[in-house]
């Protein structure tokens, strides 16, 4: 029997963290899914681990190997790839979910009429932190249909959520893969016409500040992912109305990033498309351009696609089913 719903933990020398994920997983009063761990080219004990985990485990495992660092966007698109669930939800491995939440996931998707499934790209679900603060604010206390871009665009609300989405749709809409890290914004805008049934509560614990924070670093880098990743997610949202000073700083910052990113003036310019008026765009690119001078200055560019693209070159993927039915 294919598992329903396909858990993706994606790990880059988060060894010591595994532990935790798998007895979470361990736990669930749900037992009808898949666990796929993306190992990224890990230095530490992270295969072993891995392995110690699948040869004691009751649910499947999935081991997914890269032979060198190869980053969060290749590994995701690689665990989407081989996934057998309908569904996909990540579980990053600093984070861990709560004994009931595949239960309460499957049991909202099941409130959904059945002749209303096929409109539903998947669901929303709340996180807390270890103390137990939900640190997102919803705009209702009951469940409620939208969608993804309306939750964060007219409803306005950010925070870490878990999000369940059908496994077909991401594999329509890949990461970009230019980079180490992408935004997954460039993926859900992509998804986020359709319409998702949100449940208040929460269903998976984040750890904030764990090694190897890409959101704690304060530099710039991965600047080439940032910079496709927001020219995607604004042509996606582009129906949503911003001001005007919203939109010259969304076009400066994509600017900043493009030139750390190494991306050339002409093709900074097309990705960002319809974005934005072609000659105002060009007159804000001097501006971008002292930005991105003065963060060079000060030491705090990082020009991580270069790595990315010469580990690309190099970089073997191995795959290993375990207690597959």
């Amino acid at each position: 029997m294919s598992p329903i719903i396909s858990i993706l933990t994606p790990s880059w020398n988060r060894a010591s963290y595994l532990d935790r994920v798998w007895k979470s997983l361990d736990s669930q009063t749900y037992k009808n899914f898949e666990w796929i761990v993306s190992n990224d080219g890990s230095t530490d004990e992270t295969q072993a681990k891995i392995e110690e985990l699948a040869a004691k485990s009751a649910f499947p495992i999935t081991v997914i190997t890269a032979s060198h660092h190869i980053g969060k966007a290749r590994m995701d698109n690689e665990a989407v790839r081989h996934a057998h669930g309908e569904f996909i939800v990540w579980c990053d491995s600093d984070d861990y979910f709560l004994p009931q939440a595949m239960e309460r996931l499957v049991e909202v998707w099941n409130s959904i009429e059945e002749d209303e499934r096929p409109e539903f790209v998947g669901l929303v679900g709340l996180c807390r932190t270890e103390e137990g603060d939900i640190l997102t604010q919803l705009p209702f206390q009951e469940r409620f249909d939208t969608t993804w871009n309306e939750l964060s665009e007219i409803h306005r609300v950010t925070g870490d959520m878990v999000y369940l989405a059908r496994a077909e749709a991401l594999r329509n809409h890949p990461f970009p893969e230019v980079d180490f890290i992408v935004p997954e914004s460039a993926v859900w805008s992509a998804l986020g016409e359709r319409r998702v049934r949100v449940c208040p509560e929460a269903l998976k614990v984040i750890e904030y500040g764990a090694m190897h924070c890409v959101s704690f670093s304060g530099r710039m880098e991965y600047n080439r992912g940032r910079a496709i990743a927001m020219a995607l997610s604004e042509h996606n949202l582009r129906r949503y109305p911003k001001t005007l000073s919203t939109r010259l700083w969304r076009a400066i910052t994509y600017l900043r990033y493009s030139i750390h990113g190494e991306l050339g003036a002409v093709e900074a310019l097309s990705a960002w498309g319809a974005n934005f008026p072609g000659p105002l765009i060009v007159l804000l690119y001097p501006i971008a351009y002292i930005l991105a001078s003065i963060d060079t200055i000060r030491g705090k560019v990082r020009k991580t696609h270069r790595e990315f693209l010469a580990a690309q070159s190099k970089t073997k993927i191995n795959v290993i089913y375990n207690n597959m039915c």
